[in-house]
């Protein structure tokens, strides 16, 4: 009796997998991080030029930005000046948000951008495809379509579906171009990657706009694009933080 139950787990078990691990979303994020797997660049540093808009689309204000990226998931900004602490860590599922070289505070939270933009290229599927389950989006849901002139996979959504979570991917480039996410009460964020520049074996987008509630909020140009042999560990550590610097 129990030699039969044994066997009736493990068929269960084997005919269940394929399904959770075989679904579209998942299979596009395994064919993402494969087309790029050992290509991709482990380090990345650039400027960031940062412009807010108001409700009219008049622009606000103008800052740079200094950020640095360790693959797969960790991410350090600084505002304004590389010499000061004032800035934001991203390391895997969590947030340091930092003023004057203290943490001012910190809790749990998955950077969908850099998901998408960046670790989903550097690390397994089954990682990506956790978090982004996580973050909302529903990777048994799938579809192509058109996008500026080009098809895309589109990951969250069913044909139709404007609503859901979603993210696009370049069906020729397997690259990160758009996602939106709904927040509930009408309130939704629209994010486009745009300008793609080859860097080493991967790819950066130079150009970055968010849409909130369809109206342009926010736009970031990267410009100083470089990926350093290696980056200081003391970079995306909140306690060096303030003395630690990647550019002159």
């Amino acid at each position: 009796m129990i030699f039969k139950k044994l066997i009736l787990s493990i068929t269960v078990l084997f005919f269940a997998l394929p399904h959770e691990q075989n679904s579209d979303g998942l299979r596009l994020l395994d064919k993402m991080h494969k087309r790029y797997e050992s290509k991709w660049y482990k380090t990345l540093t650039f400027d960031q030029q940062t412009i807010r808009y108001d409700e009219e689309g008049k622009i606000v204000s103008e800052n740079v930005w200094y950020e640095a990226i360790q693959m797969p998931d960790k991410l350090a900004i600084k505002f304004d000046d590389m010499d000061k602490g004032n800035g934001m860590i991203f390391r895997n599922d969590s947030i340091y948000q930092l003023k004057e070289g203290q943490v001012s505070s910190s809790r749990i939270m998955y950077h969908p951008l850099l998901i998408l933009g960046f670790s989903v290229y550097d690390q397994p599927a089954v990682k990506t495809a956790r978090a982004l389950t996580i973050l909302g989006f529903d990777l048994e849901k799938a579809h192509q379509r058109d996008y500026n002139g080009k098809k895309v996979y589109v990951v969250g959504a069913l044909e139709g579906d404007n609503d859901s979570n979603q993210f696009w991917i370049d069906k020729e480039t397997l690259l990160f171009v758009r996602m939106t996410q709904n927040f509930g009460n009408g309130r939704n964020q629209d994010v486009h990657f745009n300008k793609y520049e080859k860097i080493g074996g991967g790819w950066v987008a130079t150009e970055v706009k968010f849409y909130t509630d369809n109206k342009l909020r926010l736009s970031e140009v990267y410009t100083n694009i470089k990926s350093p042999d290696e980056l200081s560990p003391k970079i995306f550590e909140p306690a060096s933080f303030e003395g630690v610097k990647w550019v002159p």
